[in-house]
């Protein structure tokens, strides 16, 4: 049995169409507790966080065209299951690790840094983030 291109890419096209069909979750839940940040740090996560690890994601037309809907969906998905600012308090963003991926980039994301570049942080913002995430833990640690 011998196949053509053309019926090679009619049934890729077929596949494809019906791939649209497969439902997807873009929900974005109303926030449960609002974590009180000052600012600059709040305007910074929001930039380079909120879209994965809140629920106020920014859905990309893209998120709406399958397969790129299922992988954005996990995406968020495993992004909120980590850490969401919308559910989460501020003991839970103060850990290590929090710091470990604002020291190191977005490098936990690599294919999301290069669909939307503009998400980076700059080393201003870097900074201010990584010394108010000290600070906080030094206050974790002082109260009882």
């Amino acid at each position: 049995m011998t196949f053509s291109f053309k019926s090679i890419a009619s049934w890729s096209l077929v596949v494809l169409i019906l791939m649209q069909f497969v439902p997807v979750k873009r929900i974005n839940p109303p926030e449960v507790s609002v974590i009180q940040l000052p600012r600059l740090i709040k305007s910074s996560l929001k930039k380079a966080c909120y879209d994965c690890h809140s629920n106020e994601t920014r859905w990309d037309p893209i998120a709406y065209v399958a397969p790129a809907s299922w992988l954005a969906s996990t995406i968020v998905a495993s992004g909120r299951n980590a850490l969401n600012f919308s559910e989460g308090n501020l003991q839970d963003m103060t850990n290590n690790r929090i710091k470990k991926v604002i020291s190191e980039g977005s490098a936990h994301q690599p294919l999301y840094s290069l669909w939307k570049p503009e998400t980076h942080l700059t080393v201003k913002e870097t900074e201010t983030l990584l010394q108010w995430l000290s600070q906080c833990n030094a206050e974790t640690r002082v109260s009882p």
